[in-house]
């Protein structure tokens, strides 16, 4: 997904979950940061956009791993990684068609499974902590 579900829905979405607006902009800037990382190697980077790849056995134990240190930076990544799965999915990195990141385009069913994910992710959070 492009920076309409990384950075701005994911704001709307942590304040929507009871976060301050400081802690959901450290969960939204983390969650867009993900993408900026260019270090390591090509496939480095991969392993957080598709399921093929692990993505969203990566999205639960980062999820674990932020609950367990109170880690706002930490749950941001484990978004991304969710968020980009469900968009993405399995065949994301071979049929990646111009316009695949953008909300707009993506079908309903997709956009409110991306919405569903990131909540429950967000409530968790809050729950355990």
């Amino acid at each position: 997904m492009n920076a309409t579900v990384h950075y701005d829905l994911t704001l709307l979405w942590a304040l929507d979950e009871g976060f301050s607006a400081e802690e959901a902009q450290a969960i939204a800037r983390a969650n867009l940061d993900v993408d900026r990382d260019r270090s390591g190697p090509y496939f480095r980077n991969r392993g957080w956009h598709y399921a093929w790849l692990g993505a969203r056995r990566r999205a639960r134990a980062l999820l674990a791993e932020a609950i367990e240190h109170r880690d706002l930076s930490l749950l941001g990544r484990a978004l991304h990684s969710e968020q980009d799965a469900i968009s993405h999915g399995h065949i994301g990195h071979i049929v990646h068609y111009p316009g695949i990141d953008i909300w707009e385009r993506r079908s309903a069913r997709v956009r409110s499974r991306i919405e569903a994910a990131s909540k429950e992710m967000l409530a968790a959070y809050r729950r355990e902590t």
